[in-house]
């Protein structure tokens, strides 16, 4: 099982790695993430959703109206390996978020759960047992060891390690294009 994850790591790792060299063949464009316009519709991740402070959001959704109702700890950005432009990441108490800009509007492109002071909608949290995190998604792990659910343009991936939740994180779901 840990020969099939590392496996799985090495090539996401190796599919980034040529993403970021930002050399395509002749014919395509740069940037390997197509984005279908209906993606950034409002609320077109469904239910995969994050709250912070009473306030939800998802994939997708700009970045401005969580700023606006949620005020960052600090920013940083950087080249991007996917997007045109750069990553830019908003840090928050317990969890980060990463956006770029799409459509010419800065978006949400992956929330990250950083510690147990924050829960997700339906109750999941880093450090819960697999046993609970299966109770309440009802979702087994796939071939790699992670529980992964997928709605809309969201996919919320959580990590196990040891019988213990380690990571949660929100993407989008991405079609690439080489």
């Amino acid at each position: 099982m840990k020969k099939i994850a590392a496996a799985v790591l090495c090539i996401l790792i190796l599919a980034l790695a040529a993403g970021c060299s930002k050399t395509a063949p002749a014919g395509v464009e740069e940037s390997a993430v197509f984005v279908d316009p209906n993606a950034v519709k409002a609320h077109a991740y469904g239910n995969l959703y994050f709250s912070a402070d009473g306030f939800e959001f998802g994939i997708y959704d700009p970045i401005e109206d969580l700023t606006t109702h949620v005020a960052p700890n600090t920013t940083y950005a950087g080249q991007s390996c996917a997007f045109d432009g750069d990553d830019i990441y908003y840090f928050f108490n317990g969890f980060e978020v990463m956006a770029n800009v799409i459509d010419g509007a800065e978006r949400v492109t992956a929330i990250t759960l950083t510690d147990d002071t924050v829960r997700t909608p339906d109750g999941l949290y880093i450090g819960m047992s697999e046993a609970d995190l299966c109770g309440i998604t009802g979702i087994s792990p796939d071939a790699a060891g992670l529980h992964t659910a997928t709605d809309g343009t969201a996919q919320r991936n959580v990590t196990v390690q040891d019988g213990t939740v380690r990571s949660i994180t929100y993407v989008p779901v991405i079609q690439f294009s080489f």
